[in-house]
């Protein structure tokens, strides 16, 4: 297995996935355990986000320049889960809501640390989503794993997090090599100390397509669980089950989006994903019970795997080379990160107020916004063509790279 071949990408992507998959969607359930109120639950899972917001771009810029930084950040993301199980239950939540915090701040960047390696990795970049699907695998094996340790440890659930931690430093030490390296052997021209800005505009053009969507995901990640437990009384492995059949599902979905992308622009392969969300949480809104949160999840993974191939893809063809992984930790960072804010602590109020009905509800109605954006992008930009190359989003800089390179 060498370092940035497939089996070593899918390989990081496995393990990754599965620690985040021991924190993220667990934390309601975590917290609840320890009579922890879903405002309060909202505000913990909402800094994981915040964090994520300001170090990710960070964590970007630093890859961009570095060979190191996906490494550190994998070591800082066991470190702060530890500290979180350690903090939990024995001292008060600010201590917990610390840890958290900080989980995410060095968590935050490794998914879109890892596609722009994939990405710039020639062969496998065309099959983002089908390398990608490993990281889904991740995803239900660290929930299997997350409630095998709930059911046979009910009375120590922080060990979840002490999981997640072993999870994380247990995947491969290389990343690959970065976009703008050259080949081992060869003598690149000297790296030269420049300072550019972030490429926020190209990156909000993009997000003015995909960030509402990306929010209802965020909020159906954080509160199902904590929603099948609280109000639909299931037990560890059914209050996981729906997020690790979603992530099941997406396996054989990403390579079809794969497919689909290479026919398609990205920008309306990012667009068909707000139909099928906006229809799996009315679903949820108006038929609440255990079959209709099992029933949806065929949508969740089918608009989870459109709307993260579209994503990444136009934000490659939004930036040149050298600013590919300050653009993807940026995007990643604004979309989990600022989205996760508002998916924890709005999301919790409107819970608190309107019941997970009304919170439901309210996803429906933002999805069908976002998809309505997206539309009049595609409108604007003209008919989608099937040559593959992907229109330039809004305020894209020089954006000139195919969408499928």
């Amino acid at each position: 297995m060498t370092p940035g071949s497939q089996t070593h990408f899918a390989r990081l992507y496995l393990h990754l996935f599965a620690s985040v998959a021991c924190v993220l969607p667990v934390a309601s359930y975590v917290l609840t355990t320890f009579g922890w109120r879903p405002a309060d639950i909202g505000i913990g899972t909402a800094v994981l986000g915040i964090a994520g917001t300001l170090s990710a771009p960070l964590w970007g810029r630093l890859d961009d320049r570095t060979s190191w930084a996906p490494r550190a950040a994998v070591l800082a993301s066991a470190g702060a889960a530890v500290l979180a199980a350690l903090t939990l239950g024995r001292l008060p939540h600010l201590a917990t809501w610390i840890a958290l915090g900080l989980f995410g701040a060095a968590e935050g960047p490794l998914d879109a640390l890892l596609t722009t390696r994939v990405l710039a990795s020639g062969l496998h970049g065309s099959r983002l989503g089908a390398v990608r699907s490993f990281g889904s695998l991740g995803w239900v094996v660290g929930l299997a794993l997350a409630a095998t340790v709930l059911t046979v440890w009910p009375e120590h659930a922080e060990w979840v997090l002490i999981a997640a931690a072993v999870t994380a430093v247990t995947s491969p030490f290389s990343w690959g090599r970065r976009a703008t390296e050259p080949p081992e052997g060869t003598a690149g021209p000297p790296a030269l100390p420049t300072v550019r800005k972030l490429p926020v505009r190209p990156v909000l053009g993009v997000l003015a397509v995909t960030f509402p969507s990306s929010v209802a995901m965020s909020t159906l990640v954080q509160f199902t669980a904590g929603w099948a437990h609280q109000a639909l009384s299931a037990g560890p492995f059914l209050a996981l089950s729906p997020i690790a059949l979603s992530a099941l599902l997406e396996l054989p979905v990403f390579p079809l989006v794969d497919r689909l992308v290479r026919a398609r622009t990205p920008l309306l392969v990012t667009v068909l994903a707000g139909p099928p969300l906006a229809v799996a949480t009315a679903v949820l809104a108006l038929f609440p019970s255990s079959i209709s949160m099992l029933a949806v999840q065929p949508l969740i993974a089918i608009s989870f795997s459109l709307l993260f191939v579209g994503q990444s893809r136009l934000l490659s063809a939004a930036v040149s080379a050298d600013r590919q992984a300050s653009a993807q930790t940026l995007g990643s960072a604004l979309t989990g990160g600022v989205g996760g804010l508002l998916a924890g602590v709005v999301g919790g109020r409107v819970a608190d107020t309107l019941g997970y009905g009304g919170l439901f509800s309210c996803l429906v109605a933002l999805t069908a916004a976002g998809t309505a954006s997206g539309v009049l992008a595609l409108v604007r930009t003209g008919r989608p063509s099937p040559s593959g190359a992907a229109p330039c989003p809004a305020a894209a800089d020089g954006c000139t790279v195919p969408a499928n390179q």
